[in-house]
C-alpha cells in the first residue's frame, strides 16, 4: 500500500491541529505542570518577602528550598495522572516536555553547583538561582511561545528575561537588590510567563468550543 503524500494545505492543518492538541494539554489543570511550580514559587517568595520584612529575620531565606521539596513531589504525582490518562503525546508534546525537563536538570546542577560554593566559603553563589529564575526560566517560557505559537508566552519569557539582565546589571554596578523590588518583580514575571498564558489559552480554547 502506497503511502499518501500530504499536500501543503493538509500538512498545515496537521500542524495547526497539532498545536491547538497541546494547548489543550497546557490549559487542563491536572496537566498544568509549569503553573504549579509558578504559583509555588509565587507563594515562597512572597511568604518570604513578608516575614523577613517583619522579623528582620534573614534564616527565613532558606524557605526558598520549600519550591523543590513541595515542587517535585507535586510534579511526580501531575505526571503520574497524566499517564494514568493514556494520551497519546504529539510531538509538539514531547518538545515541550524535553525543554521543561531541561529547565528542570538546570535547576538541579545549579542548586548542587550553588551549594559546594557555599560549602567552600562563597555562600554569594545562591544568587545565580535567582539569575536562573529570571532568565533560563524566561527562556523557557519564550520558547514555549513558539512552539504554541502563543504571544503571550513570549512577552512575559521576553520581560522576565530583561528583568533578569537588569538585576544583573545592579548586582555587578553595586545597586543594592532590596526585597522591597526584586520579590515583586520576581512575582510579576511569573504571573507574565505563566499565570497569564494559561488564563489566556483557557479563554481561547472555550470561546473556539463556542
Amino acid at each position: 500500500m502506497e503511502d499518501k503524500k500530504l499536500s501543503p494545505k493538509e500538512s498545515m492543518d496537521l500542524i495547526i491541529s497539532m498545536i491547538q492538541n497541546t494547548k489543550q494539554r497546557v490549559a487542563a489543570p491536572d496537566m498544568r505542570v509549569s503553573v504549579m511550580w509558578a504559583v509555588l514559587a509565587i507563594v515562597t517568595a512572597i511568604s518570604v518577602w513578608i516575614l523577613i520584612s517583619v522579623t528582620r529575620n534573614s534564616l527565613f531565606s532558606f524557605l526558598w528550598f520549600a519550591i523543590p521539596v513541595i515542587g517535585i513531589p507535586a510534579n511526580l504525582i501531575l505526571a503520574s495522572k497524566t499517564r494514568s490518562k493514556n494520551l497519546v503525546k504529539t510531538y509538539l508534546d514531547r518538545v515541550s516536555d524535553g525543554l521543561w525537563k531541561s529547565v528542570g536538570y538546570i535547576a538541579i546542577g545549579l542548586t548542587i553547583a550553588c551549594f559546594i560554593a557555599q560549602q567552600l566559603g562563597y555562600p554569594q553563589a545562591w544568587m545565580a538561582m535567582l539569575y536562573y529564575a529570571f532568565i533560563i526560566v524566561g527562556f523557557g517560557a519564550v520558547a514555549s511561545g513558539i512552539l504554541l505559537r502563543e504571544n503571550s508566552y513570549i512577552f512575559g519569557g521576553m520581560f522576565s528575561i530583561f528583568s533578569g539582565f537588569a538585576v544583573i546589571i545592579c548586582n555587578l554596578c553595586q545597586i543594592p537588590l532590596y526585597y522591597s523590588w526584586v520579590v515583586p518583580l520576581y512575582v510579576l514575571c511569573f504571573l507574565l510567563m505563566f499565570i497569564i498564558p494559561a488564563f489566556i489559552i483557557s479563554r481561547k480554547i472555550k470561546s473556539a468550543k463556542r
